[in-house]
């Protein structure tokens, strides 16, 4: 087996499309992906379903895993011919620690790359308002890490001190205190303003602001603490007025991935973090084809359905011109919509007389048929493992078929299943609503696929 390759891979400060397009594509190529507390797992959805995902985060002071496990994992997963990512908050060479990690892969003779991201120390500050520069207030500007090793080189204060532009400190919460003491110590006046950003970019962004002599005590007052960063300057004072107004902000939705792509974008755009959850898998399934009466209708009721049934037909020699004759039907609107796109016409949505209905193996029980219709099974659907979710942690969750929410409910432990049941949940029509009832998500809003972004954002409006 060849040797593999690991991308350490920089994220940026949380907010999944601040990933740049090279993190993507090396995420959805890899086997293995190593990550951290600090991530965002909405970045996990860029990875591929089948890939396997490790924890090995790092709380300050307790590692679950010590950095040299972690180098180690590194460079055995690569000579087992995985394609590996490591992904790091920020850039990996702002004390992201990627510098030591690609020395030991490069001892090894691993093949490495970096793929940068924005570091936090930019984008965190952006995100709340604070520009690093401007030309009335900062011309300069230091990045400074609150983390020191005990022997290593100790923070200039009498050259930092003294300067006139923007001063931000990476991961210095525990040493708040002693970071404004010493500023002051060394030349700051102590009505210099200060700002401490908590989780940037994330749903759980906040900000306090005040100056060198009271930021300490706003900061325990507000209940602030690690992953935060430290700002110090003058740039702080434009905070208030350059802050974002957006008006889902703050709120954290669990969506179906891959979907409704533009219900993403609508939702963050207005400021809300969305989380998506997987979908199953699909594995096609043996099955005899029918001899079809003349006329006799064919009943669509998803279109991974539909896929399998042509690959079917290729296989036999067939192809889209053995149906002539048989009119499509489609138990959904949303099925009918995309057999149009690909250029089918479609009769009708129901069940008609002596239909063939062709779906998977685990739905087409849960429809209603007659005794003169015929089911065929052409997949069986894989749940996939939604264990990972933090049901908790989550204001909503968005449903946009009856299979999107058995895909998450049949992923879920039953702890999660009963947080789910009194999560507000916005589904696409009564059917979902009816199916999310029968297992006990009383608390249901339907909303239509043209206004959902709206509605959400008039209930968030309502209840923050």
């Amino acid at each position: 087996m060849g040797v593999g390759q690991v991308s350490l891979v920089g994220t940026g400060p949380g907010a999944p499309e601040l990933l740049t397009l090279l993190g993507q594509r090396r995420l959805a190529e890899a086997d293995v992906v190593l990550y951290d507390r600090l991530l965002n797992p909405a970045l996990l959805q860029f990875s591929r379903p089948a890939a396997q995902r490790l924890n090995v985060g790092k709380l300050p002071r307790h590692h679950r895993i010590q950095q040299k496990q972690i180098t180690a994992l590194l460079i055995e997963l690569a000579q087992a011919g995985k394609k590996v990512v490591r992904l790091k908050a920020g850039d990996p060479y702002v004390f992201g620690r990627g510098g030591e990690e690609s020395q030991a892969l490069a001892a090894a003779g691993i093949e490495f790359e970096v793929v940068p991201g924005i570091t936090s120390a930019l984008a965190g500050l952006a995100a709340v308002g604070i520009p690093m520069t401007h030309r009335d207030y900062a011309a300069s500007f230091q990045v400074i890490t609150g983390q020191r090793r005990r022997h290593g080189n100790p923070i200039d204060w009498a050259h930092i001190a003294p300067s006139h532009g923007t001063l931000v400190f990476l991961m210095g919460m525990t040493q708040l205190p002693q970071i404004v003491a010493r500023l002051q110590q060394y030349g700051q006046p102590a009505t210099t303003p200060v700002a401490v950003i908590q989780w940037a970019t994330h749903w759980r962004q906040r900000v306090v602001t005040g100056d060198l002599t009271t930021i300490v005590t706003k900061v325990k007052q507000a209940g602030l603490g690690a992953p935060s960063l430290i700002v110090v300057g003058d740039v702080v004072r434009l905070q208030a007025a350059l802050a974002p107004q957006r008006p889902l902000q703050g709120c954290h939705l669990l969506v179906p991935h891959s979907q409704r792509q533009h219900l993403y974008q609508q939702l963050t755009d207005q400021g809300a973090a969305v989380q998506p959850f997987w979908r199953s898998q699909s594995q096609p399934v043996a099955f005899q084809w029918p001899t079809l009466m003349p006329g006799q209708p064919l009943v669509i009721t998803d279109v991974t359905a539909w896929q399998y049934l042509q690959q079917y037909l290729l296989a036999q020699g067939q192809d889209l011109r053995s149906l002539a004759g048989h009119p499509l039907w489609t138990a959904y609107q949303m099925t009918a919509r995309k057999l149009r796109e690909q250029g089918l016409l479609v009769a009708g949505q129901g069940f008609p007389a002596h239909a063939v209905v062709i779906g998977a193996q685990e739905d087409l029980p849960r429809l209603n048929f007659t005794a003169n219709q015929q089911a065929v099974a052409t997949y069986r659907r894989q749940a996939l493992d939604q264990t990972a979710l933090p049901i908790r942690d989550f204001h909503g969750a968005v449903f946009t078929s009856q299979r999107a929410f058995l895909d998450l409910w049949q992923g879920l432990n039953r702890t999660q299943q009963q947080q789910l049941r009194h999560l507000p949940c916005f589904v696409f029509g009564d059917q979902i609503r009816q199916l999310a009832w029968q297992f006990g998500c009383q608390r249901c809003y339907t909303v239509a696929s043209q206004t959902a972004t709206a509605q959400i954002t008039a209930w968030w409006q309502q209840t923050r």
